[in-house]
């Protein structure tokens, strides 16, 4: 018998011959990328939520008076008129009657001098 095989249509086919096998070469070294984003994705995660519970935290926090503005003192108005807890429409007309605009106004200008002059 002959080492070649004969098909059906009569062409001489080659025998199996099996590939040449590639030498293995050693396993790429792995690379640490994955650890380190993983560890800066849990340290940010982290520090996000140490500044929501210390913003929480702060937020609990009221004080019991408000802090002193200097200048701010109301007492000092003249033009105010002193104020009721009325919301009745004939006790807020009242105040408003007894508003006095004119120095309102030119306190507004003494104000507004003072901020100019220091600029």
């Amino acid at each position: 018998m002959n080492d070649q095989r004969q098909t059906s249509n009569g062409m001489d086919q080659a025998p199996y011959t099996p590939s040449q096998t590639t030498p293995v070469s050693p396993a790429p070294e792995k690379s640490s990328v994955g650890p380190i984003v993983g560890t800066i994705i849990v340290i940010v995660l982290l520090a996000l939520g140490a500044l929501y519970f210390w913003g929480a935290r702060l937020n609990q926090q009221t004080p019991d008076e408000l802090p002193f503005i200097p200048g701010d003192d109301s007492a000092a108005e003249s033009w105010v008129p002193p104020s009721s807890n009325s919301d009745e429409a004939a006790a807020i007309e009242a105040e408003l009657e007894a508003t006095n605009m004119s120095e309102f106004e030119q306190q507004m200008d003494a104000d507004l001098s003072a901020i100019e002059s220091s600029l």
